[in-house]
């Protein structure tokens, strides 16, 4: 009768086996971190669009659409370039006694584009009033 043989070590499918597993688990974990560092990545560049977005409107408000229907402004390292569209016709703006105001007025679309290093960050529209100046105020 043989005396049983006492296995010492791992055989090599053992090790085989064991290597396949930790690779598995391993292109999982690189995969979930490639994924994260995407998101990331978009999250980063989604910021950067809106709080550009917020500077050019905010820029926007001292630009008359009327007087100035398309142009272009540098806001730090971000481009803006801006087109306005009349949307609704020119008018009299009207005083509360029903006469004819000071100014004309327009409703007008404002598209803005704005470009970082030649790459478009964002391209929205505001909807803006220009007016222009046709009268003078009555002397009292």
């Amino acid at each position: 009768m043989k005396p049983l043989r006492v296995p010492r070590g791992f055989s090599l499918l053992e090790a085989i086996v064991a290597l396949t597993i930790l690779a598995t688990a391993g292109l999982a974990l690189f995969a979930a971190m490639s994924q994260s560092v995407q998101m990331v990545a978009r999250a980063e560049d989604a910021r950067l669009a809106d709080s550009a977005v917020r500077n050019a409107a905010a820029w926007m408000e001292t630009v008359n659409p009327m007087e100035t229907p398309q142009g272009e402004q540098q806001l730090g390292d971000v481009t803006l370039r801006w087109s306005a569209h009349l949307v609704e016709p020119e008018r009299d703006a009207m005083t509360g006694y029903l006469q004819p105001g000071l100014y004309r007025l327009g409703l007008y679309d404002v598209r803005l584009e704005l470009r970082q290093d030649g790459r478009l960050l964002a391209d929205t529209v505001l909807r803006r009033v220009g007016y222009r100046q046709v009268r003078e105020p009555a002397q009292l």
